[in-house]
């Protein structure tokens, strides 16, 4: 009962969070490319939007993963803030995945995504991407996807372990805006989405050790790591407890713990005089 009230909340938030979307605010000087199938399956979940400025000049690339507590929501939440990166000089790709419960798990998420970045890899040069200079963006509970997905660039051994090809690609660095960085918490929200998102067993299956990050020696090898928090994040905690572990692997990052927009604000408002100031702080780092 309480996995179908919370799945069913979630998709209310999603409704809810859609009316927060000013798209008059949009540069309309940007090119976006929407619901590309990444997979020729025609399922939406694996359809993906691209923001560019199309001038024919070699762009950064950030793929950006949307939040939703694995459970909820769509790229279109991201629209703002993947125009206004787009702004900045990248190439955004904005990505969906299939959301967990009753059928996928967050392991159907991370293939998902690892045939997103097979899709990006053959076909972003159309778009002025340069393969070699990526970035990844994940907003709450795809933080944990996207420090996976940075992980199979950078360990043989967990990329093996989920089955996945070898690399030819990195990244340059990571996005964690108000992340879900911790599975465990003793409590009743906790215990549903862990029993929504991971299949019975989980805990002997190595995959879900992997993605416990503070056991995981390999997060000391991901490059460099923006943090974001604000005062009203309210898994501001999480961000906190990932810093102590990029601490003891002595990791680069940059924690930012500014403003008071709530969680993942800066998708609603990148616009803003506030967060603009944020997004370029995490480029004068990253970049």
């Amino acid at each position: 009962m309480i996995n179908k009230i919370m799945k069913k909340n979630g998709e209310k938030a999603y409704i809810n969070d859609l009316k927060r979307i000013d798209y008059s605010v949009i540069d309309k000087s940007i090119t976006d490319i929407k619901n590309i199938n990444y997979i020729s399956d025609n399922i939406s979940e694996h359809n993906l939007d691209i923001y560019y400025k199309d001038n024919d000049i070699d762009k950064p690339i950030l793929i950006d993963i949307h939040g939703g507590g694995f459970i909820s929501n769509d790229k279109e939440l991201n629209h703002l803030f993947g125009n206004y990166m787009a702004q900045k000089g990248f190439v955004v790709v904005n990505l969906n995945y299939r959301l967990a419960y009753p059928k996928y798990t967050v392991f159907d998420q991370i293939y998902d995504i690892d045939n997103a970045l097979k899709w990006v890899v053959k076909n972003i040069n159309k778009y002025n991407g340069n393969i070699d200079k990526m970035y990844i963006a994940g907003h709450s509970s795809a933080a944990v996807l996207a420090v996976m997905e940075s992980l199979f660039c950078e360990d043989d051994k967990i990329r093996n372990n989920f089955k996945l090809q070898e690399r030819k690609y990195k990244y340059k660095g990571i996005i964690l805006d108000c992340g879900l960085m911790e599975f465990y918490k003793n409590n009743i929200a906790y215990w549903g989405m862990r029993n929504m998102i991971f299949p019975k067993g989980y805990k002997r299956n190595q995959f879900y050790k992997d993605m416990v990050f503070k056991n995981n020696n390999s997060v000391s090898k991901l490059p460099k790591i923006a943090l974001i928090t604000n005062s009203k994040d309210e898994l501001r905690e999480m961000t906190y407890h990932f810093k102590e572990i990029l601490d003891k692997t002595k990791n680069q990052y940059r924690l930012i713990d500014a403003g008071n927009d709530g969680h993942m604000g800066i998708i609603f408002k990148p616009y803003t005089k506030d967060n603009q100031k944020i997004i370029d702080e995490i480029c004068d780092f990253l970049i």
